[in-house]
């Protein structure tokens, strides 16, 4: 092979070889290119995941405050059916009284007026020690209602809304994020009261209150205990998210 030829080879060679690093740089670069823009992605995704949590967080915060509303709700409608069915006995036992007055059966005031008796003086005085700390429950004045029922509980710890004034007493330590005495409250309702209708609600508060103390085995326990014992309940929707939450969380 001639000395012409020879060089004509070599650079052919190196030729094919330098376009193959071209290629490769390219090939490169495009590479680098893909993996800048995934690695942009998946911070944007980050990101937004990150952002999730604290959403979560609203939402059940707000769905928390609905059903506290709603539970006042149908703590109102109960309370005004229980008034008007006092109501309704204290017009049964005047019309009794008056009877009994016009035949000289019961003795009168220097007034006139029909002494009220014990039984009658101290359910007027339950009724009106609930009513005040649960009006005040309503409209947020949260220190007024856990003076308030912790003055019916003092009063009446046997009457017949202790288990209310228990679990709402234990509602309006939560909203100022009293967790400690709140669960207090809520384990109250759960040992003293346990065929209670809020016993569900409390043994939620139970598990959502640990929660807060950070103490999440104890929570995680006690919301399974929730979903276990009122399957279909909002009570169970409620403690299935939580533990969700948790999940991502990873508590």
């Amino acid at each position: 092979m001639t000395a012409r030829a020879l060089l004509a080879a070599a650079g052919t060679v190196l030729l094919a070889t330098s376009v193959s690093a071209l290629g490769r740089t390219a090939s490169n670069k495009e590479l680098e290119a893909r993996a800048d823009e995934l690695e942009s992605r998946l911070a944007t995704i980050e990101r937004a995941s990150a952002n999730l949590v604290p959403m979560q967080q609203q939402i059940e915060s707000a769905r928390s405050e609905l059903r506290t509303l709603r539970g006042q709700i149908e703590e109102a409608r109960h309370e005004l059916e229980s008034l008007r069915r006092q109501q309704r006995d204290l017009y049964a036992d005047l019309d009794r009284r008056l009877l009994l007055l016009e035949n000289g059966a019961v003795p009168v005031n220097a007034d006139g007026a029909v002494p009220a008796s014990e039984d009658q003086i101290r359910a007027e005085d339950e009724t009106a020690v609930y009513g005040d700390a649960f009006a005040a429950l309503k409209v947020g004045r949260y220190e007024d209602a856990v003076l308030g029922f912790q003055l019916y509980l003092a009063k009446y710890p046997e009457g017949p809304r202790a288990d209310n004034a228990t679990y709402w007493l234990g509602e309006a330590h939560y909203v100022q994020k009293d967790y400690t005495s709140a669960l207090k409250s809520f384990q109250g309702v759960l040992e003293k009261f346990p065929d209670s209708a809020k016993a569900g609600d409390a043994l939620l508060k139970v598990g959502f209150s640990q929660y807060e103390l950070k103490a999440y085995r104890n929570a995680r326990t006690t919301l399974e205990k929730v979903v276990a014992s009122y399957p279909g309940t909002e009570a169970d929707r409620l403690a299935r998210e939580r533990l969700a939450r948790m999940d991502v969380e990873r508590r």
